[in-house]
């Protein structure tokens, strides 16, 4: 939500500068406050609170949202410095009366839309995307996607078949397969391990290979087996149920496509809602006749 906070944090200081009908003070000034929100900067006789800070500190990214950047922090002070500078910015332009031109009622009128439409999508999200909502998801999603069994396998891949028939007679006379991976197998990477694949669900590799493995049980022996890299020979080790990757490891993905399709949801009902119109779609109006334009022009005639 980091893209919101920026608009709604530039836009507030934008609106910071904002005319008001009896006095020459940023509106952000006159903004109720809640109660314990501490003034902690007061320039020419304007208020800077606590809250705004907090605030800038969360646009950085200093602080996670909702938590307040401590006094004791470094970076509080170059935060509030910043805050003083945009104030006193504010307070000269208005002093010049920049907050009656023109091209600044149309940018404060475009920080205004912002920071109402940043709002609104926020306060839909925390109804429709929180904890309780993104755990249903998860819940459902993990009855949905049954993944099996997972295998641990050894394997030993070679060049011929041949090769792969004499190594497997010898594992089968007591000869030891990770030795023997490690000094045949050109798989590189497991050979360095003994042949060890570690535990992989069918979907991982390649079907050639996996769908003997996952037919046989614990401690079988499979091949030669062909596949596109060679022949291969493999040992079942283990099996056990798929694990499902926990809830913590999934809420961030979880909450970001939760948080498009809410989105999405929201501006198709309001666009469903309005009547939107763009340029090119809006019909011109009818042209005038020569009789309107001239309504004395047959009389003349």
């Amino acid at each position: 939500m980091k893209p919101l906070i920026l608009l709604i944090f530039t836009a507030l200081l934008l609106a910071s500068c904002a005319p008001r009908a009896a006095e020459t003070r940023p509106a952000l000034e006159s903004v109720a406050r809640a109660g314990g929100d501490d003034v902690v900067a007061r320039v020419d006789g304007t208020d800077i609170f606590a809250s705004d800070v907090d605030l800038a500190a969360q646009e950085q990214g200093l602080v996670d949202e909702g938590i307040s950047l401590l006094k004791t922090d470094e970076k509080y002070r170059a935060v509030l410095d910043e805050l003083i500078d945009q104030r006193l910015l504010a307070l000269d332009a208005e002093a010049k009366g920049l907050n009656a031109d023109r091209e600044a009622k149309i940018r404060l009128a475009a920080a205004r839309e912002r920071i109402l439409g940043n709002m609104r999508v926020e306060r839909h999200l925390r109804d429709v995307v929180n904890e309780a909502s993104i755990r249903r998801m998860y819940e459902e999603q993990s009855k949905l996607v049954a993944r099996g069994d997972e295998v641990r396998a050894r394997h030993i891949l070679v060049e011929e078949k041949a090769d792969a028939e004499a190594l497997l007679k010898q594992i089968k006379e007591g000869a030891d397969f990770a030795d023997l991976a490690t000094e045949h197998s050109i798989d590189e990477g497991s050979a360095e391990r003994g042949g060890d694949l570690g535990y992989f669900t069918q979907d991982m590799l390649n079907g050639r290979f996996t769908r003997p493995i996952f037919a046989s049980e614990k401690g079988e022996f499979i091949g030669p087996v062909k596949s596109e890299f060679g022949w291969h020979i493999a040992e079942v080790l283990d099996r056990r149920p798929a694990m499902q990757p926990s809830f913590e490891t999934l809420q961030p993905k979880i909450a970001n496509f939760m948080t498009f399709d809410a989105i999405q949801d929201l501006l198709t009902e309001l666009r469903e809602g309005a009547e939107v119109n763009v340029a090119d779609e809006i019909a011109p109006a009818p042209a005038e006749s020569s009789e309107t334009l001239n309504p004395d022009l047959e009389e003349d005639e």
